[in-house]
């Protein structure tokens, strides 16, 4: 199954309130692929693709094996959706986003709070026509600016253990600052 937007286990690494130019070294195969905008940072596999989009006031930010600009879509890949909520709790937002993830795709949940950041996580299986694909969802909300970030990591199901070493490792090292 091939995905290239959805509608909207890590750990945050906090940088200070200015954006650190300066991040820790990239694992060996991986380097950062900065988000300015958010003050943001995440790694990118080497030889991997790096889009941008905007659409009615979400952020769309995708790291991709496939070429998206060239294929229309990836069947390996992460996404990342930014919402700056102004009515909605980023933090109730993020819960229920991902409990209803979890409940159509039969995923258990997790939550764990981060410095100033409240997480949600599980881990989906989504069968169709095409096959089945594995994802990594994890919904990041930062109570103090009220912006929710999805995180989807996802790969076909016969190639997941293989895409997972290098998801395991994007979704280990997201940078965010809490003042965006």
């Amino acid at each position: 199954m091939k995905k290239i937007v959805l509608p909207a286990i890590a750990s945050v690494l906090f940088l200070p309130p200015l954006f650190a130019i300066d991040l820790p070294g990239a694992p060996q195969g991986f380097t950062w692929q900065q988000m300015p905008e958010l003050k943001a940072a995440v790694l990118k596999p080497d030889g991997w693709f790096f889009k941008r989009e905007e659409s009615k006031g979400t952020l769309a930010y995708f790291i991709t094996r496939e070429d998206l600009d060239q294929n229309g879509q990836f069947e390996t890949g992460l996404t990342v959706n930014v919402f700056r909520l102004k009515k909605d709790s980023a933090v109730e937002r993020g819960r229920l986003l991902i409990e209803n993830m979890a409940a159509t795709k039969n995923g258990k949940v997790w939550n764990r709070t981060v410095g100033t950041f409240q997480e949600f996580g599980s881990q989906l299986k989504d069968t169709d026509a095409s096959g089945s694909t594995i994802m990594q969802a994890l919904a990041i909300a930062n109570p103090k600016t009220n912006t929710l970030y999805l995180f989807i990591f996802e790969s076909a199901a016969p190639k997941w253990d293989a895409a997972w070493q290098l998801g395991k490792q994007i979704m280990d090292n997201i940078t965010l600052d809490d003042g965006v």
